[in-house]
């Protein structure tokens, strides 16, 4: 018998642009970071690296506009895009996550669980990210006050003493080391679960943030 789709406008222009701004944007800070990292044993003079720095530092405004419009369609977005539909508090966003737990320790046999928005397990990861992100953000800018005297992490450690500025970046580095470890993590699970959702469902669910319309199975 033959499967019958039907196309779903799910995400809106503003949506894509603002999903595409924050992937981007985090990549961006992600390849500056690891080249910044790897940049002594490359033989990248100082100066080279504390440039790469603060390009990175610069990349931080951008995620953090992205990040801003995002929360903003969470008020304001279609309902694909509200924060409702992200986080689980419905008896069938709960029902969708048992039912993707079931696929994956399934090894993954037969039909995914269909979602028009966000699928339930992902969204628990998105918010897990979006914490993550703020983490990033709040560390990234005073990290930059600290070295380059950057906005607004200035106003944070203005008038701090040498011991004080020193403490305080040596902690800091290590929570936006720990962060910076879990988004290349996060990454790599993002990609891989909308690959293996792709080829399992058929629905477009890659393609839905360029063009914004999902393939989905009719419901008898």
């Amino acid at each position: 018998m033959e499967e019958i789709r039907e196309q779903v406008k799910v995400w809106d222009w503003q949506d894509r642009v603002v999903h595409w701004g924050l992937a981007l944007s985090v990549i961006v800070l992600a390849v500056l970071g690891i080249f910044w990292e790897v940049g002594k044993d490359l033989g990248m003079p100082k100066e080279g690296r504390r440039v790469v720095k603060e390009v990175h530092s610069y990349v931080g405004y951008l995620l953090a506009l992205f990040f801003t419009l995002r929360v903003v369609r969470g008020f304001v977005g279609n309902r694909y895009a509200k924060w409702g539909d992200l986080f689980p508090h419905t008896k069938e966003q709960y029902e969708g996550i048992k039912a993707n737990v079931r696929w994956f320790l399934s090894g993954f046999r037969g039909l995914p669980p269909q979602a028009v928005g966000h699928n339930p397990v992902a969204a628990l990861l998105y918010i897990v990210l979006f914490v993550v992100l703020v983490s990033q953000m709040v560390t990234g800018f005073i990290l930059s006050g600290l070295e380059f005297n950057m906005f607004p992490g200035s106003l944070v450690v203005g008038g701090m003493g040498e011991e004080a500025r020193k403490a305080l970046k040596d902690g800091l580095k290590e929570v936006h080391e720990f962060g910076f470890i879990f988004t290349l993590v996060y990454l790599a699970l993002h990609l891989g679960g909308n690959v293996m959702h792709d080829i399992k469902e058929k629905n477009g669910l890659m393609s839905s943030m360029i063009n914004g319309v999902k393939y989905l199975r009719k419901k008898d």
